[in-house]
């Protein structure tokens, strides 16, 4: 994990059970300072990024830093 500090770099990731995150590039897409994103786990994901549930459903991150169904 980063040292959390506001400008950290983000991904775009994809997230599974449990907390297993897999980046989708491996360059960052943004700067948490000026870029929104969404916090799972302790941890900053870019706009874009996919939580893949145990049951099969998936959520994603949204320009407004919430986890939406998809």
């Amino acid at each position: 994990m980063k040292n959390n500090k506001k400008d950290d770099d983000i991904s775009i990731n994809i997230i599974s059970a449990p907390n297993n995150v897999k980046p989708i590039s491996k360059a960052p897409v943004g700067n948490a300072a000026k870029d929104a994103f969404c916090i799972y786990a302790g941890m900053r994901h870019a706009v874009g990024s996919v939580i893949e549930m145990e049951d099969g459903s998936k959520v994603v991150c949204t320009d407004d830093g919430s986890w939406q169904n998809t």
